[in-house]
């Protein structure tokens, strides 16, 4: 039965994308996001995103491709891994005087008939040379405020004036905010009201159109609305139970510092370790404040969506760039290959497509671009490294990977890493090394929390041979 369903299931999606009108396509990016949603099971408070998943197919094994917002996004939009590239920092500056030929995904659907619109944050920044900008047809620039309070940029003035020389980037505020304002006071929340306007005008036209809405939150600073923390008791938060990290791991790839986090005036100490009780959950509190705050914002957009004549016929994509330690292995932030960094949210919905679906097959964020272009049904640029799962959307138990790759580099050293199964494997190479210096396989069935290394376990040896075979392979992948 599960068969005949299936091949009917994929027969409509390819009716409703192939032989209709173009789809339109609702691209929607969170910064800094982890599957910290109650769809997978979180204990935060995400109704329209809930409701989103509820509609579409939710993907429960998702990964990006380097654990850093400029690295991720560039890969995402570009279709091309960061080893390959060599972009693979934090702001990938300067990233189109590079790679002046690289046909960007807004810009291949630019050039094969689609408006293409965007806002906020889809790659690094909301603005300048870093968005592509010569190729959208339109890019909106949102005001908005960051901190409102006066208490909360005091101390960075402070510091700022204590170090001549030094900018806000050295130098921030404190690490989270909550005042008693409207929704769209904040950045994000008057982008939320600006991306609805559009896309109401969007719905009434004659052209498909590619609409991308970045978020910022819940990036830090945390700051979101009162009422967001009001849906919440502090009381009720604590540390994860996994503090710790895996022996082996080398110490300069676990971001043991949270060297992000440190920038901002209300940091303790000198690393994670030395934070009070008090300053954790305020950081939890923050965190979940902002996911809420985000899930309102995202609703007010996908609420313009379903008011519209478009819904029918707009692919909804939602997805993070990367994922984010919450106390997890006694650190903040990203920058890491562990599983907590790596996974991401990543949430579509189809016209004809399956709905309130979970996928349990890895896909990677480099998969989208082709992905949508075989929704869209327009020919997929030759130079794409990432692979289409659109069977995925009509028939959630397909096959489409066997592993998941990641990379993130420390210095002269580059951690390679893949979920594959039950298992994380990991391996850091020196540059021109051909042989790991380091290595270390995580039994994520047994131990979710990524706190042990089973490499030298009998048990486990098959599954490491295989899984240094595979990680292998996928290294020299993504470099042709």
């Amino acid at each position: 039965m599960k068969t005949i369903h299936s091949f009917f299931t994929a027969l409509l999606l390819y009716s409703s994308v192939a032989h209709a009108a173009p789809p339109n396509i609702l691209f929607i990016a969170v910064d800094d996001l982890r599957p910290e949603l109650a769809t997978y099971g979180a204990e935060v408070k995400t109704p329209h995103l809930d409701r989103l998943a509820e509609s579409g197919v939710r993907f429960d094994r998702a990964y990006c491709n380097q654990a850093v917002c400029g690295a991720s996004r560039l890969s995402l939009m570009g279709g091309l891994y960061p080893t390959k590239t060599g972009e693979q920092n934090y702001h990938v500056t300067g990233w189109r005087k590079r790679h002046p030929d690289l046909v960007t995904m807004n810009q291949h659907f630019r050039a094969n008939g689609y408006q293409v619109i965007g806002t906020g944050k889809i790659y690094h920044g909301t603005g300048g040379e870093g968005i592509d900008p010569q190729n959208w047809d339109e890019w909106i620039q949102v005001p908005g405020k960051s901190y409102v309070l006066p208490e909360s940029t005091a101390e960075q003035k402070r510091r700022i004036k204590a170090n001549p020389g030094s900018t806000g980037k050295d130098h921030r505020g404190t690490v989270t905010e909550s005042a008693d304002v409207a929704d769209d006071v904040y950045t994000d929340g008057a982008r939320a009201v600006v991306a609805a306007e559009k896309l109401s005008e969007l719905a009434g036209g004659d052209q498909p159109f590619f609409f991308a809405v970045g978020f910022i939150k819940p990036h830090l600073p945390f700051i979101a609305p009162k009422k967001y923390w009001d849906l919440y008791e502090r009381s009720d938060f604590s540390m994860p139970d996994n503090l710790s990290f895996p022996p082996g791991y080398p110490d300069y790839a676990r971001n043991a510092k949270a060297g992000e986090m440190s920038k901002y005036s209300d940091y303790e100490g000198k690393s994670p370790l030395d934070f009070s009780d008090e300053l954790n959950k305020r950081l939890l509190h923050g965190y979940a404040a902002c996911v809420s705050y985000t899930d309102a914002n995202v609703g007010l957009v996908l609420d313009a969506l379903e008011n519209s004549d478009a819904a029918d016929n707009t692919i909804v994509v939602f997805w993070g760039d990367h994922g984010w330690k919450l106390g997890d292995h006694s650190s903040w932030c990203k920058h890491t290959n562990f599983e907590v960094d790596t996974r991401v949210p990543l949430i579509m919905r189809v016209p004809g497509g399956e709905s309130g679906a979970a996928c349990q097959e890895p896909v990677e964020l480099i998969d989208l671009y082709p992905t949508l272009c075989d929704l869209a049904s327009i020919e997929k640029p030759a130079h794409l490294q990432g692979k289409s799962f659109q069977n995925l959307l009509s028939d959630p138990d397909a096959d489409h990977r066997t592993s998941a790759y990641s990379s993130y580099p420390h210095a002269q050293v580059t951690g390679h890493s893949i979920r594959a199964g039950k298992y994380r494997y990991t391996e850091w190479y020196r540059k021109k090394e051909k042989k790991p210096e380091a290595f270390v396989l995580t039994d994520l069935a047994a131990d979710p929390g990524e706190e042990t290394n089973v490499a030298t376990e009998p048990e486990h040896a098959e599954a490491l041979d295989r899984l240094k075979r595979e990680l292998r392979k996928r290294m020299a992948e993504a470099l042709r």
